[in-house]
C-alpha cells in the first residue's frame, strides 16, 4: 500500500510557499522504482492562462525548484526529470501540465521508510479551493490521494446579487458575497449586518456570516428596487406580473480539463459565488479525450437542478471551415456524446468537422464565434483567430455571438475602444496584450452582410470562476428555468450581452422584442424604446441603426448622458422605414477606466409591398 502525507497548512491565495509531501510504501522500493507527481494546474499557472512557471529539478536556489529524496537512505538517489503532460488525457494539448518522474537511480528503500518531496519556493495558486495532487508509485496509487487548499484571503469588496425579474409577493433570495482581492469568497467574519432596500425599508437585520449568506426578501408591489448591503448596492428588481423572467449566466467558462485552465468544479463557484442562474463549462476538444467528455457530462448532470440553477453542455472547437474559436453547445448529454470531438495523434482541426456541420441538427445544437476579430500576437499577422462569417454555410447552427469575454469587445473594430482586445486583459494580473485584426471580423460587419445573429457575452474564465465582475455574462429572457428553456431562448435570440454587471433592459420596435423581426410598409412610422436600469452611474445610452442598401456604417439615432447622474433612463426614438432596418441598444455605465456595458440583439425591420397586405 502506497501512502501519501501532504501539508496540513492551508494556503492563502498567492502567499509565497513550499509545499512538502511524505510517502511510504509497504513494499521496498528497488533501483528502477518509479515515481511519478503532478501537481494541479493552479499550482503551475502564473497569473493566468497564458503563462506557466518554469518548474525546475537542477537549481535549488533557484524558483519552483522540486526535488525528491529518501532522508534516512542516504545511498538512495533519484534521477528527476519534469516533461509536459496533460493530467486528464496525456495524448492531449498541454501547456501547464507537467509531470515530475523520479527513477530510483541507486540504492534500494526499505518499505516503510519515508521519500520526501518537495516543491520549494514557489506560490500558492490565487484561486481557493481543494485540489487533489497526482502519485504513482511503480503505476500504484495511494490509498488516499493527498490534497492542497487554498482559502480565500480577507475582504475586498462585497456583492449583492437579486433576482432581476419577480412578480408581486413572490419571496426571493437575495446573496450577499464577501471578496478577497482575487474574486474568492473571503475568509472575513461579519457580524450583526443589516440588508435593506434602497428605498429604506429594512429588509433584514443581525446578519452574521463569513464569505455569502443568502437572505430571505419578499417584495410586494410593483415598481424597480435596489438592496443595500454595507453601502453596496444590488442589481435592479423589476417586480411585475410578466411571466416572462430574465436569467443571467456565463456558458464560457474553462477548467483544468482545458490545456490552458486551471480549478474544478465550475458550477459551485457559479452558483455560491456569482449566483448565476445557468452556466457551461466549455473546455477545449483538444484536451479532453474520452475521460474529460465523461467529467464533462457528469459536473452538468450533477449541477443541473430544474427551476433553481441549469447547466448546458458544451466543448470548443475551431472548424476549419468556420475559421476562428467557436462553443458548440448540445441540448443534452446524448447530443454531447454523438458529436464529441476525440483527438487521435496530434489533430490540430477537430475530426469529421465538415460531418458534423453537415449533419448536426440546429435544434439540439448550436455553435457561437467568439473574439471574432482577435489576433493573439502582433500586427501585421494572417489574423488567424479572426473569424471570415461567409467562409462556410452554418446551416443556421450560429444563432447568437459573443460580443464580449474577458478579452475584450466584438462589436466593431477600435482597436482605442477602452474594451479593445489590445488593453482589456492588461487590466488583469496576467497583463497580457492582443491586437484587434482589420476586417469585416465584428457583429457589426455581420449585421451589415445581413446576418440576424443575435448577442450573448460570457467570460471565456480560464480558472472555473465563471461570472466574476468583468468578465461578460449572458441575459436571457424565459419563461422556465430548465436547460430547454435556457437553450431555446439563446437560439431563438431573446437575449443580450453586458460586461459582467446585471444591468436591466428593455428593448423594442414598436413592441417587437430584441432579437425578433416584424414587416412594415415603407413610408410607416416604428418607435423605438429603450428602457435601462443600470448597477452604476449611466454615462450613455444610445440607440443604433442601420439601413439596407442606404447606410455605409451604422448611425446612432438616439443618444443621451443622463444629467443629473442616475443609474435609469428611458429613451424612446420614432422613424420613418424607408428600407429595411435594424436597431440595437448599447450601454455604457461608471466606471469610465473600465466601464460596464450592455447590447442588445437586434430588431430587424423588413419592408413589404403594400399590394401583398391587402
Amino acid at each position: 500500500m502506497i501512502r501519501v502525507r501532504g501539508p496540513r497548512k492551508v494556503f492563502s491565495p498567492w502567499e509565497p510557499a513550499s509545499v512538502r509531501l511524505i510517502l511510504t510504501s509497504d513494499t521496498r522500493l528497488e533501483a528502477g522504482s518509479r515515481i511519478e507527481v503532478q501537481f494541479p494546474n493552479s499550482w503551475l499557472v502564473v497569473t493566468g492562462p497564458s503563462f506557466t512557471r518554469q518548474v525546475q529539478c537542477d537549481n535549488p536556489s533557484a524558483d519552483h525548484y522540486i526535488t525528491v529524496a529518501a532522508p534516512s537512505v542516504p545511498r538512495a538517489r533519484f534521477s528527476v526529470a519534469i516533461e509536459k503532460r496533460h493530467l486528464t488525457f496525456p495524448e492531449g494539448t498541454v501547456r501547464h501540465g507537467r509531470l515530475v518522474t523520479a527513477v530510483l537511480a541507486e540504492g534500494a528503500i526499505p518499505a516503510g521508510a519515508p521519500v520526501e518531496i518537495r516543491y520549494e519556493r514557489t506560490m500558492a495558486p490565487y484561486i481557493a479551493g481543494s485540489e487533489e495532487i497526482f502519485v504513482r508509485v511503480n503505476g500504484q496509487a495511494p490509498a488516499r490521494p493527498p490534497v492542497l487548499t487554498v482559502r480565500g484571503g480577507p475582504h475586498r469588496t462585497f456583492r449583492v446579487i437579486a433576482p432581476s425579474t419577480l412578480t408581486p409577493g413572490e419571496e426571493c433570495e437575495v446573496l450577499i458575497v464577501s471578496l478577497d482581492r482575487f474574486d474568492n469568497l473571503s475568509s472575513t467574519r461579519f457580524r450583526n449586518k443589516k440588508l435593506a432596500r434602497s428605498d429604506g425599508a429594512v429588509v433584514a437585520e443581525g446578519i452574521s456570516f463569513t464569505g455569502a449568506v443568502r437572505v430571505r426578501a419578499k417584495m410586494r408591489e410593483e415598481g424597480v428596487f435596489r438592496f443595500l448591503f454595507g453601502g453596496v448596492r444590488s442589481n435592479p428588481v423589476k417586480v411585475c406580473r410578466d411571466r416572462r423572467r430574465l436569467y443571467w449566466g456565463d456558458i464560457h467558462i474553462h477548467t483544468r480539463l482545458s490545456h490552458d485552465g486551471q480549478g474544478t468544479d465550475p458550477y459551485r463557484y457559479c452558483r455560491q459565488v456569482s449566483g448565476l442562474d445557468f452556466a457551461a463549462a466549455a473546455d477545449h476538444w483538444e484536451s479532453l479525450g474520452p475521460e474529460g467528455y465523461r467529467i464533462l457530462i457528469r459536473w452538468a448532470e450533477e449541477a443541473y437542478e430544474p427551476g433553481r440553477f441549469v447547466t448546458l453542455l458544451s466543448d470548443e472547437r475551431n472548424p476549419r471551415e468556420l475559421t476562428g474559436h467557436h462553443n458548440a453547445y448540445f441540448l443534452n448529454a446524448e447530443a454531447m456524446r454523438r458529436h464529441r470531438a476525440l483527438r487521435t495523434g496530434h489533430q490540430a482541426e477537430p475530426p469529421n468537422s465538415f460531418a458534423f456541420l453537415a449533419n448536426a441538427d440546429p435544434s439540439s445544437v448550436m455553435l457561437v464565434p467568439h473574439h471574432t476579430g482577435i489576433e493573439f500576437g502582433d500586427l501585421p499577422a494572417a489574423g488567424r483567430g479572426a473569424i471570415r462569417v461567409d467562409a462556410c454555410d452554418d446551416r443556421g447552427l450560429r444563432p447568437v455571438v459573443e460580443i464580449y469575454s474577458h478579452h475584450g469587445q466584438s462589436e466593431c473594430w477600435n482597436p482605442q475602444h477602452l474594451l479593445a482586445y489590445e488593453v482589456n486583459r492588461m487590466r488583469n494580473p496576467e497583463r497580457r496584450a492582443n491586437a484587434s485584426v482589420p476586417g469585416p471580423h465584428y457583429c457589426q460587419d455581420w449585421w451589415m452582410m445581413g446576418r440576424r445573429f443575435g448577442v450573448i457575452a460570457s467570460s471565456d474564465d480560464h480558472a472555473a470562476q465563471g461570472g466574476r465582475r468583468h468578465g461578460g455574462i449572458a441575459a436571457v429572457w424565459a419563461e422556465e428555468l430548465t436547460r430547454e428553456g435556457v437553450f431555446e431562448a439563446v437560439r431563438h435570440r431573446r437575449c443580450y450581452a453586458t460586461t459582467g454587471e446585471r444591468i436591466l433592459i428593455d428593448f423594442s420596435a414598436d413592441g417587437i422584442p430584441m432579437g425578433q423581426s416584424g414587416k412594415r410598409l415603407a413610408g410607416e412610422k416604428v418607435t423605438v424604446s429603450f428602457s435601462v436600469w443600470a448597477t452604476e452611474m449611466l454615462l450613455r445610452v444610445e440607440i443604433l441603426r442601420f439601413r439596407f442598401g442606404r447606410d455605409a456604417r451604422f448611425h446612432t439615432v438616439a443618444s443621451v448622458a443622463p444629467r443629473p447622474e442616475t443609474m435609469d433612463a428611458c429613451l424612446s426614438f420614432e422613424d420613418t422605414v424607408e428600407a429595411p432596418c435594424m436597431y440595437y441598444g448599447r450601454v455604457v455605465q461608471e466606471p469610465l477606466e473600465w466601464p460596464g456595458m450592455a447590447w442588445t440583439s437586434p430588431v430587424w425591420i423588413d419592408t413589404q409591398d403594400a399590394a401583398a397586405v391587402l
